[in-house]
């Protein structure tokens, strides 16, 4: 297996481990329901009787709750990345909604300053994407996201994304923040055909998304798959996140080959490698194993994500050579 590696879709919240959170608790004054590591984990990693969707987010109250202050998110922030390279990662696109973290008074502004400064802190090299979240009522939080975003742009920020339950809030229902990230000249992933279908997959496509999160539901309409294929859409894949939001049973039952012989751009990511027990490059070794994928396909899949990421020439470039 490579030594180096990629991971273009990571969510911060979803990376806490329970050495970080006991560190962040004890720095925030916050009590923690247990300050055992083997216990906390049960707190923070997706219970294995996870439904659907809606039971994996669960997971990640406790993680949003210690990062409610500057010195916390920089915190969390660069213990991630350490995290990252001691698994061979050289490039990462960390996420995160920082509108979840302006509970204790924070604007968003704020929020992710701190964020870079956590960046700054470690030598691997991430930049930071930024979600808007899938809420009934928070159409001015997102905008003030979007704002954010165009502020920090090029600056550690590359990009935007929405996450949340697709069940609760269809693509469609946001099209105004999409059309004003496309007006900001902000790039932007959306997660879309994991808890909902193909046809989520196209709406995200049409609504400008440079890349999909996830789109692994895209394999249930040829047309989706060809649309894909036809304008180099890449989907951000985390399939031991779909297996516990029980988007496929088996891995056995994960569309790799399908999505490659089609066409399609994929990349491999962890999506959250606490609540999911991951990281990139157990993902790697789990899908060669189960699809017998050559050094070749690895290397292919790594020179994809090097390609699709929001990083600037140069960045790419340092990434391709390593």
């Amino acid at each position: 297996m490579n030594d180096c590696y990629i991971d273009l879709h990571l969510h911060i919240d979803g990376a806490v481990s329970p050495a970080t959170a006991i560190a962040v608790a004890k720095m925030e004054g916050i009590a923690l329901p247990t300050t055992d590591e083997k216990e906390l984990l049960s707190y923070l990693e997706v219970p294995k009787d996870s439904k659907d969707l809606v039971d994996y987010l669960k997971t990640f109250d406790l993680p949003v709750s210690l990062m409610q202050s500057r010195a916390a998110i920089s915190e969390v922030t660069y213990r991630v990345q350490e995290d990252l390279r001691a698994q061979g990662v050289i490039y990462a696109e960390l996420r995160f909604a920082p509108q979840l973290h302006t509970q204790k008074g924070l604007t968003q502004r704020d929020v992710v300053e701190a964020a870079l400064e956590g960046l700054e802190r470690s030598p691997l090299k991430s930049n930071l994407i930024l979600c808007c979240m899938r809420f009934a009522d928070n159409q001015a939080a997102n905008l003030e996201t979007v704002r954010v975003a165009e502020e920090f742009l090029n600056k550690g920020v590359v990009g935007l994304d929405i996450a949340g339950s697709e069940a609760d809030g269809p693509i469609e229902n946001y099209a105004d923040i999409f059309q004003k990230a496309k007006e900001s000249g902000i790039p932007f992933t959306i997660h879309a055909g994991e808890a909902a279908g193909a046809d989520s997959v196209r709406k995200a496509v049409e609504m400008g998304a440079s890349r999909i999160g996830h789109g692994v539901r895209s394999v249930e309409d040829a047309s989706v798959l060809k649309l894909l294929a036809d304008r180099k859409i890449p989907l951000e894949l985390c399939p031991t996140s779909n297996l516990n939001t029980r988007v496929f049973e088996t891995l056995a039952d994960f569309p790799l080959k399908k999505l490659m012989d089609n066409g399609v751009i994929v990349t491999i990511n962890s999506d959250n490698p606490i609540v999911s027990a991951t990281n990139v490059k157990r993902e790697m070794q789990i899908l060669k194993e189960q699809f017998q994928l050559s050094d070749k396909d690895i290397r292919q899949l790594l020179i994809n994500a090097a390609n699709v990421s929001f990083a600037d020439t140069a960045t790419k470039e340092y990434i391709k050579n390593e």
